[in-house]
């Protein structure tokens, strides 16, 4: 219980620190609200109004406050484009993002753990070599440039989709899982890659582990050594990592959302920014960096329950 209450404390610490920092980012970003809303031929009065409308001209300290009591009693603002509740503009936007990392993050076990298996067994063989060429390749490449190649590849060459041809998941829920797996794989290819990378070396260090050589020594498969024994203790480095990748899949999946069309926060988020539309992009950081810090206090506690030696 100390454990979870002291990640507590820093999560909401560290939200609170995120929101003073986006609350401030746009006090010193040039641009009025106000003015973008009205035009560059709007009268010095209206804009005056308008300001005075929106709130924008009480002190600072008094609009931040207000702004936090409003966003925990569940009021993210009004969006100063389209005149509707924050809530309602991205609370269709969430799953999609969401959904897209969760593909990413599959698809990154999907890949990483057999093929870490692999490369542990047949160490310096063939398939290990090959692995290793593949993984250095794959981890220079950037996601949007792979969502590209898979764009025209797919798209334009293959016909397997429509570029741009986003399938909502209120209107189907396959088409909507079946159009997010190409982004998801082109967010996860680098990922896996370092995974695959890291798992392996972790495994092979627990390989030369006196417990191992006695186990095999007792005629124990190893196979089934590597499975049952070898596995648990060489992936407690990887879920720090995955962790830590879990967030920048949901940043890279702002920009794949851009080169597949998909409406989710990213886009909003980029929208957003453009036209000073503060309200949204404050909520979408905050709720942002909320996921990030939840999965990784769950990691921690995956993370020890892994390996009991750990201390909390």
């Amino acid at each position: 219980m100390k454990f979870v209450i002291r990640k507590l404390s820093g999560l909401i610490i560290t939200l609170l620190i995120v929101s003073i920092l986006a609350f401030l980012a746009f006090e010193v970003i040039p641009g009025d609200p106000a003015r973008s809303i009205l035009g560059t031929e709007a009268t010095e009065s209206k804009v005056q109004a308008l300001r005075e409308e929106m709130g924008l001209n009480r002190p600072l300290p008094q609009r931040y406050g207000r702004w936090v009591k409003d966003f925990v009693g569940g009021d993210m603002g009004i969006s100063y484009s389209y005149q509707t509740p924050v809530r309602e503009m991205i609370g269709d936007k969430i799953p999609i993002t969401l959904t897209l990392t969760a593909i990413a993050f599959l698809f990154i076990l999907l890949f990483s753990t057999p093929i870490s298996i692999l490369c542990v067994r047949y160490e310096n063989k063939f398939i290990d070599k090959l692995f290793t060429i593949l993984n250095q390749i794959t981890m220079s490449v950037p996601p949007f440039f792979i969502g590209i190649i898979f764009t025209v590849l797919f798209g334009l060459v293959f016909r397997l989709f429509t570029p741009g041809g986003y399938v909502s998941y209120e209107d189907s829920v396959s088409g909507f899982f079946k159009y997010l797996i190409l982004p998801g794989i082109a967010i996860a290819l680098p990922k896996a890659a370092m995974t695959i990378k890291l798992f392996r070396n972790s495994l092979l260090a627990e390989m030369r582990q006196d417990y191992v050589r006695t186990a095999q020594s007792r005629g124990n498969n190893p196979w089934r050594v590597l499975v049952r024994h070898v596995l648990r203790n060489g992936i407690s480095p990887v879920v720090t990592f995955l962790g830590m990748a879990i967030a920048d899949m949901i940043a890279n999946s702002i920009v794949i959302e851009q080169v597949f069309g998909i409406p989710g926060l990213g886009r909003t988020l980029i929208s957003s920014i453009s036209k000073r539309d503060y309200p949204v992009v404050e909520a979408i950081i905050v709720l942002i960096a909320a996921v990030i810090l939840v999965v990784n206090v769950l990691v921690d506690l995956l993370y020890q329950k892994l390996d009991r030696r750990i201390e909390v």
